[in-house]
């Protein structure tokens, strides 16, 4: 049943220089927080269309800037806020899940923020294998992942695990084998992290927007700026080339 599952959105607070920072040589920090933002905001939506579950914003924050996020993200009373606990993922990851399987869930789902058009329905589908499998991952092209859930705990998923690498989803699947327990995976997708990410993402929003549509509202809004920011660099440059000449 739905009614026992909880699915946890991890997210990091879109402070400038502090988030997309692979993005830097494409966005200045300020753009690539609003980018983080609205990728918080198209996955609350698509947990938040999730029917018969619980769902949890927790954020890797103070307690105080939680809450607040939680007020900016105008999230209803079918949310709860809270905070990550533990100096690195790991650590909170298996917090999280050790926390929501005492509080009594039966299926534990967590998702990050930088994959937001996986939709409701992927994320349903995820808590609905977990009928025949112990655990569930959706796999990303840079061999992390984008969500992973179990129906019990098993805190060795999440321990020495080289987070960051190419090699986060081999050895959490490896870590899954060692337990003796099973695991289905979800289909491959991508984060968005890197300058290639980002045109992907564009090219596939421009054909589906509603794929992520806060996100795309974002980089519709993003390449107008670009447009306009480029026609004043080129009205600048003709301006100074004007004043050369005529000082010649």
């Amino acid at each position: 049943m739905l009614s026992r599952s909880v699915v946890l959105v991890f997210a990091k607070p879109p402070e400038p220089g502090r988030v997309k920072t692979r993005l830097l040589s494409l966005l200045t920090p300020k753009k690539g927080a609003e980018l983080h933002r609205a990728c918080i905001a198209d996955t609350i939506t698509a947990v938040s269309n999730v029917p018969g579950c619980r769902k949890w914003l927790r954020v890797a924050t103070r307690p105080d800037r939680a809450q607040e996020l939680g007020r900016e993200l105008q999230l209803n009373s079918r949310w709860h806020v809270g905070i990550q606990r533990g100096r690195e993922l790991g650590a909170r990851l298996e917090e999280a899940f050790q926390s929501a399987f005492c509080s009594g869930y039966q299926k534990v789902l967590v998702v990050g923020t930088d994959t937001p058009w996986m939709g409701s329905d992927r994320i349903l589908r995820a808590l609905q294998t977990m009928r025949t499998a112990d655990t569930v991952i959706g796999p990303t092209a840079d061999g992390g992942y984008y969500l992973i859930g179990a129906r019990h705990f098993i805190p060795a998923m999440f321990w020495s695990i080289p987070w960051g690498t190419s090699q986060v989803l081999d050895r959490t699947l490896a870590a899954i084998r060692k337990a003796h327990a099973s695991c289905r995976l979800l289909p491959r997708d991508f984060d968005l992290d890197r300058p290639a990410d980002f045109e992907r993402a564009q090219k596939m929003l421009r054909e589906n927007k509603n794929r992520a549509a806060t996100v795309a509202r974002w980089m519709v809004e993003w390449e107008m700026d670009e447009i306009i920011e480029s026609s004043r660099r080129r009205g600048r440059r003709r301006r100074s080339k004007t004043r050369r000449l005529v000082r010649v």
